[in-house]
Order: C-alpha cells, then sequence, then structure tokens
C-alpha cells in the first residue's frame, strides 16, 4: 500500500511538473524562436538602408518567408513551415515534434499597428498548448517591432497571392 501510495505521488508530481514547467517552457520556446525568424525575415526583406525607412508601401513576400523559415529554425522547436495568404486573411501551420498546428487569422490594421483579428486553431487540444491569441500576438509583435524601430506605423494592411502589403506612415511623435 506505502509502495502504491509512492507511486501515486510520483506521477502526481511529474503531472504538476509538466504542466507548470513543461508547457510554459514549451510554449517560451517556440514563441521566441518564430518571433526572432519573423523580425529577421521581415528586416532581410524590406531593409533598404540601416535606421528609419520612408513612409510608403513595402510587400513582404509569403512564399520568402516560408523558406526562409524552413532553411533557417531549429528543427528540434518548430518545423514543417506553411504560410499562406489570400485575401480572406492567413492561414499558418507547423510541426513541433510530432504534433501539427494550423492556425487562421485576419490582419488588419489598427491604431498605427498590425493586429490579427479571428485568429483560430485547428483543433482544442492545440490550442491548449500554443493557443491562438499567443501565436498572432508572436506575429503581431515581430512586424510592430520591426516598423517601430524604423520610425513607422502600418496605415493599411492588403493581403494578396501570398503577399502581405503594408502602407506606412511616420509614427506619430517621429
Amino acid at each position: 500500500m506505502i509502495a502504491f501510495g509512492a507511486i501515486v505521488g510520483l506521477l502526481l508530481l511529474c503531472c504538476v511538473l509538466v504542466w507548470f514547467l513543461g508547457i510554459p517552457r514549451f510554449r517560451d520556446g517556440v514563441a521566441d524562436t518564430i518571433s526572432e525568424e519573423l523580425s529577421t525575415q521581415v528586416a532581410g526583406q524590406l531593409d533598404t538602408t540601416a535606421g528609419d525607412l520612408d513612409p510608403g508601401t513595402y510587400t513582404l513576400s509569403v512564399e520568402d518567408l516560408r523558406d526562409q523559415f524552413e532553411a533557417n529554425v531549429d528543427e528540434s522547436t518548430a518545423s514543417d513551415f506553411g504560410i499562406a495568404v489570400d485575401p480572406s486573411g492567413i492561414d499558418i501551420g507547423f510541426t513541433s515534434g510530432t504534433q501539427e498546428f494550423g492556425y487562421s487569422g485576419t490582419p488588419v490594421a489598427r491604431d498605427g499597428r498590425l493586429a490579427i483579428d479571428d485568429m483560430t486553431v485547428n483543433t482544442e487540444f492545440l490550442g491548449w498548448i500554443m493557443p491562438a491569441d499567443r501565436v498572432a500576438g508572436i506575429i503581431e509583435d515581430g512586424i510592430n517591432d520591426y516598423f517601430a524601430a524604423r520610425g513607422l506605423a502600418i496605415d493599411s494592411i492588403q493581403l494578396g497571392n501570398d503577399e502581405i502589403t503594408f502602407t506606412t506612415v511616420p509614427a506619430t511623435g517621429n
């Protein structure tokens, strides 16, 4: 009976550790990897000079983003990136371990920043592991930080055939 209690106690301890340490570390690892790579790839496509960019129109090629993610992201964290954009929104998918994650949402310009409305995840269980709002935040932060660091605010966003076009204006206070 004592051995049974000890085994149950150890199992409970393992569950608690996974719940409070494993899942948050997984979320943070995937979030950091994707956010870093997104910022790097956005800069690689849009930077023409160091420092501030002129207000205007900037277009991201989703195909180039997808290819660069595949080439540069550590596959132990995330792999098999899929990004598709059409006028109705954006679809993002990736694999982490043996789990496939799929998300959909609608990028919009709001208050000078990118916002992703109605972000959903393809399965509820996976949404519990990596919530849709967390993925939306990763994308929003990566792109918003890029434009803000260059003194620009997003005025409008147009979604095309695997392209995202940002029309920018000077950020308030610049």
